[in-house]
């Protein structure tokens, strides 16, 4: 062989041996061109999500709070639980789940739990962010805690700019279980502006109406506009990882309002399906996304403690998750399959964007198992 070209061999063996040593493995292993969307809707039980309209909690007006329960009826009532399912969001039965999954119907095999002892938002939220229960988050003050979060790995690991990961969300608890300090990327807490170097003429419209609508609760926003603060956002700096924080159903229920906790999932439900539209609608994100939909607790399973959520009221503990993108399988609603929990969710998102998730945090969760397709065949 030619002494020049063997040299010319050797040289470039040495720099590809060089390049694997040298080339962190998350970096090797990231899938470029993929982009995460989290979805929270707070407070959601299994019971509405996989059953609709519950007749036990509808049956009178003491405990359920509807004010006209023919309408109510007429909106929601089906026959069967999967007709009421799909009356009440269906967006979510009719095309989320054929194309994705759901896990959480523990009728059929499958159950998802929170293993934080708390049972209500600020500790459900930390588990999905850090991928375990943290022992000193036990209350919802709002206050940021020491814990990296995924939302601020995926940042680091593959060195994003501010605008390419964000937090918007409804209630002010969301920005501060994000991070551990503010300004690491895009957050956007409950009546707060976009600052001007990230907004657009919509945003600062849709900001300032946030003041001025008022709500059940005054420490949540209204979640349509957060939504449409959301949605110009992703337009406008398409980020590779987007969490949208919705609150409204945590606050209908509580305020002991079936008939508006109906009316607002069936809002919610349109809400997240005009998201994918326009995820689908977008060269960046289009074929790229995966959209992953959960809720931070569950509620009480009687007519009495619907309303309430917390440690020692039962149903508390009882999530679901819902996953859609081009890597996920079409397995619909999810059978017989090996318990789930809220740690889950973290490790599940790594894997997506081609990240190992024992980095990130040794004691997080696993990934969902069966939730990643398998390579194709060479």
């Amino acid at each position: 062989m030619n002494s020049k070209i063997h040299t010319a061999i050797s040289a470039l063996a040495t720099a590809c041996v060089l390049l694997c040593f040298l080339t962190p493995p998350d970096a090797a292993a990231e899938t470029a061109d993929r982009n995460i969307i989290l979805v929270t809707l707070d407070g959601v039980r299994i019971q509405e999500l996989f059953a609709g309209m519950d007749p036990q909690i509808a049956a009178t007006e003491t405990d359920s709070g509807i004010e006209e329960i023919d309408v109510t009826r007429k909106r929601y009532w089906r026959e069967t639980a999967q007709e009421r399912r799909e009356a009440l969001m269906p967006f979510f039965w009719k095309t989320l789940v054929p194309a994705g999954m759901v896990l959480g119907n523990q009728a059929l095999g499958s159950r998802v739990t929170v293993r934080n002892p708390m049972w209500f938002s600020y500790p459900g939220y930390s588990e999905i962010l850090t991928g375990e229960p943290q022992a000193d988050v036990q209350s919802n003050d709002l206050v940021r805690y020491p814990h990296e979060t995924v939302l601020e790995y995926i940042h680091r690991t593959l060195g994003l700019k501010p605008t390419e990961v964000a937090q918007i969300g409804s209630w002010d608890g969301f920005k501060m279980a994000a991070s551990r300090s503010d300004g690491t990327f895009f957050m956007n807490g409950a009546y707060e502006l976009v600052p001007a170097e990230f907004s657009t003429p919509e945003m600062d419209t849709l900001g300032a109406l946030r003041k001025q609508v008022m709500e059940v609760w005054e420490e949540s926003s209204n979640d349509s506009l957060t939504f449409r603060i959301a949605l110009a956002y992703l337009k406008r700096h398409q980020p590779r990882v987007l969490w949208l924080g919705f609150g409204q159903s945590d606050d209908w229920a509580h305020a002991r309002r079936y008939d508006r906790l109906l009316d607002y999932l069936h809002l919610a439900d349109s809400l997240i399906g005009e998201l994918w539209q326009n995820v689908q609608s977008l060269d960046k994100y289009r074929d790229r996304t995966t959209m992953i939909v959960t809720t931070d607790h569950g509620r009480g399973r009687t007519p009495q403690d619907w309303v309430d959520h917390d440690t020692g009221i039962e149903g508390s503990q009882d999530i679901w998750i819902a996953i859609i993108g081009p890597d996920t399988p079409a397995l619909g609603e999810v059978r017989n399959h090996a318990d789930v929990t809220q740690s889950d969710i973290a490790a599940t998102m790594l894997q997506y964007l081609g990240l190992d998730h024992r980095k990130f945090n040794p004691d997080a969760g696993p990934p969902i198992s069966g939730s990643l397709k398998p390579p194709p065949a060479n």
